[in-house]
């Protein structure tokens, strides 16, 4: 039987369905599970390594610019921001992301309730996001994504709010006016286009609501631009369900969307101009990045689908997809319109851009964002038994996930084969710089690739810059931070280097050959629970 076949069981008032429900929590019980996962995400950064990208990002903030080579620069200030308070620590870099997740969280769980105007279901929204891997992976560790989800989050309540009855048509005899434009019980979700107005145009209080919402959305697409280049998608998606919708097209007749267009473009423009003093090098890279032409499409397109199931889990994101195609099959407000845009254009961008090359499983994770408010939707269209059990077994299915993705050393114990290559990048950072700094001696570290370049300057004392020998991997930022070594100024440097077994072999790089005759090596092994996560080949080079 469908999910989507309607099964009028319990209403949205059943209180026997209430009880058997234990996820669903009440509004009290929410806060209490977010201090809990606040204070279990801070002791978990506390006291686990910072990965290779975070320690990389961390190297952006010791070297302030208007912008890296890789992504915008909201990333590097908000770690500039957080080392500032606590120091360079795991916890320093990473206690700004921990509390924009948590706060994304909290903006889509209070425009769920809005929207759906019934707080017991609109709990799904942050139960489902708060046990899930996906705010967990926000949250754990400190990436693009972080502040660019919230800051879209953030937009996107005030879109919402925007094209409520309330900030579009103030009359006390407005529909959903009772709870702040929101849906009342027994109200149609497939009815809620606003009803003709007597006279053209908005009436003049709700024009200047709107013109104060469009401002803040403004703002707020500008911060989400100066976080990831991605977050474009989100202001497509918002232009494509205006376009596709009367109250949208009467919107875009005003100057207050244009306006905000342009506010965003403002706080956009030091990544344009950094770009146009470095040869537009990350436009350039970033569009290549996503559409350049590396495998095939049908292995590019399993990849892409199971990263998606990984990141959001198999029975989430089957419901999802119900969903998604649930809404896009009915008549539908403006309101869910725009969550259904916002959800489905970046899944299908991504999805068309696994056709080229392999896509990275969190590049369209905002899309689960508003896709948790569609499917909460969804059950408070009909709180049917079977929607209410596929929502329920999808949480803990998530919950289940997420307590594995956390617990690497566990699975280690079972069998040290089980894993992937990105829980061995959490671990042995602190035991090779300590390997490093005994072999050092006050000589400067190169290091070959940018991801051990960042750990060591991260983990070694002092924390110095280790810029990255040229010519053996794409640009990185470290190509515009640091000037090139000039091997010939050192009479003894020290080269690390990842070794690739089984058959890499301790030998001179090539480019130190000119300016050094002895070559000592030390062969260091990274091993947790048995698991060899990474050799490491530490060359010291003498006149």
């Amino acid at each position: 039987m469908s999910m989507t076949t309607p099964l009028p069981i319990l209403s949205p008032t059943s209180q026997p369905m209430r009880r058997e429900s234990r996820l669903w929590l009440t509004p009290r019980g929410v806060a209490i599970l977010m201090g809990i996962w606040l204070l279990v995400r801070w002791a978990l950064a506390a006291i686990t390594q910072i990965v290779p990208d975070e320690a990389y990002y961390w190297v952006w903030s010791r070297h302030p610019a208007l912008s890296y080579f890789d992504h915008p620069p909201m990333i590097a200030y908000l770690i500039r921001f957080g080392t500032s308070v606590f120091g360079d620590t795991s916890i320093g870099v990473r206690w700004p992301g921990t509390l924009l997740a948590l706060g994304t969280v909290l903006i889509l769980w209070r425009a769920a309730a809005k929207l759906i105007g019934d707080e017991k279901v609109a709990v799904f929204v942050p139960v489902s996001l708060l046990l899930g891997p996906v705010v967990n992976v926000l949250g754990a560790i400190m990436t693009p994504d972080t502040p660019a989800c919230f800051f879209q989050a953030a937009a996107l309540a005030v879109v919402l709010d925007i094209f409520s009855a309330r900030a579009l048509f103030p009359s006390p005899d407005t529909p959903g006016e009772g709870k702040g434009g929101g849906l009342q019980r027994g109200e149609n979700f497939d009815a809620l286009e606003p009803p003709p107005q007597p006279s053209p145009g908005v009436p003049e209080e709700g024009e200047r609501c709107a013109a104060k919402r469009w401002i803040a959305f403004g703002l707020l697409m500008g911060f989400a631009l100066l976080s990831k280049y991605t977050s474009g998608l989100f202001g497509a998606a918002v232009l494509a369900a205006m376009l596709c919708s009367s109250d949208g097209r009467q919107q875009l007749r005003t100057p207050w969307p244009w306006l905000a267009g342009i506010l965003a473009f403002t706080l956009f423009t030091p990544v344009i101009i950094w770009n146009a003093q470095h040869n537009w090098a990350s436009f350039a890279f970033q569009l290549g990045h996503g559409v350049a032409n590396s495998m095939s499409p049908l292995s590019g397109e399993l990849g892409y689908l199971g990263g998606q199931c990984i990141v959001c889990t198999p029975i989430l994101f089957i419901l999802g997809m119900v969903v998604l195609v649930h809404f896009w099959r009915r008549r539908i407000s403006t309101q869910t319109r725009i969550l259904l845009f916002a959800a489905t254009i970046p899944l299908v961008f991504f999805g068309y851009s696994a056709l080229h090359r392999r896509v990275e499983a969190n590049w369209p994770i905002f899309a689960y964002l508003p896709l948790s408010i569609l499917i909460a939707q969804y059950l408070a269209e009909n709180w049917s038994r079977q929607r209410v059990v596929w929502a329920e077994v999808a949480i803990k299915v998530a919950l289940i996930a997420t307590i594995v993705i956390h617990l690497p050393i566990l699975v280690w114990a079972i069998s040290p084969r089980l894993g992937t290559s990105q829980w061995d990048e959490m671990f042995g950072w602190p035991q090779l710089a300590q390997r490093v700094q005994e072999l050092r001696d006050d000589s400067p570290v190169i290091a070959v690739d940018y991801h051990l370049a960042s750990e060591l300057s991260f983990y070694l004392p002092g924390h110095p810059d280790i810029p990255v020998i040229w010519g053996e991997q794409r640009p990185t930022a470290f190509d515009y931070i640091f000037p090139r070594p000039d091997l010939a100024a050192y009479p003894r440097v020290v080269l690390v280097r990842r070794m690739m077994p089984p058959n890499d072999i301790p030998q001179p790089d090539w480019r130190f050959v000119p300016y050094f005759r002895h070559f000592d090596y030390v062969s260091v092994e990274s091993v947790q629970q048995g698991r060899l996560l990474r050799k490491t080949l530490i060359t010291v080079n003498t006149r």
